[in-house]
């Protein structure tokens, strides 16, 4: 049994359905829910050869657009539902895959990670961070990728 599940929420085609499958695991396990959004940092490195230095970088936090309205939503379907304990954690990274497995499901005890399963290209892959396949390679507790194919 798991007593706390961990939705990693994303702003794209899977928030739904992945936060259904993790209402779903919580109810079915009467465990606590624990809704998680980490917004990419963007590291951009600025040219500073006049003073010595080959490259400064300075890490931009994004916020172009904020999930708070989704995750009170999301919260409150959980609540109704009949999930016990709904938790809310927001944070930045420039690693987001590193930050859960590694930061948050640990310090949260988390012991089921629900993320949706990246839309990304095998070369695409290669060259830029997948969360989920992060999750499923390094997180320490079990993780489920949901597709979109979990709204039918």
């Amino acid at each position: 049994m798991y007593q706390n599940v961990l939705v990693a929420i994303a702003n794209g085609p899977y928030m739904d359905s992945v936060s259904k499958q993790g209402i779903s695991h919580a109810l079915l396990n009467n465990s606590k829910l624990t809704l998680c959004h980490v917004k990419k940092n963007k590291i951009v490195y600025n040219s500073m050869i006049s003073v010595g230095l080959l490259s400064t970088p300075h890490i931009i936090q994004d916020h172009s657009y904020s999930l708070d309205d989704d995750l009170e939503r999301i919260k409150q379907e959980a609540l109704d539902a009949g999930v016990k304990e709904v938790e809310i954690v927001q944070t930045h990274s420039s690693t987001p895959g590193i930050a859960i497995a590694d930061v948050i499901a640990p310090g949260f005890g988390a012991d089921l990670i629900v993320c949706g399963k990246t839309e990304k290209s095998s070369f695409n892959r290669l060259f830029l961070e997948s969360v989920s396949a992060h999750l499923v390679n390094y997180a320490k507790c079990d993780v489920l990728l949901v597709t979109r194919e979990s709204d039918k």
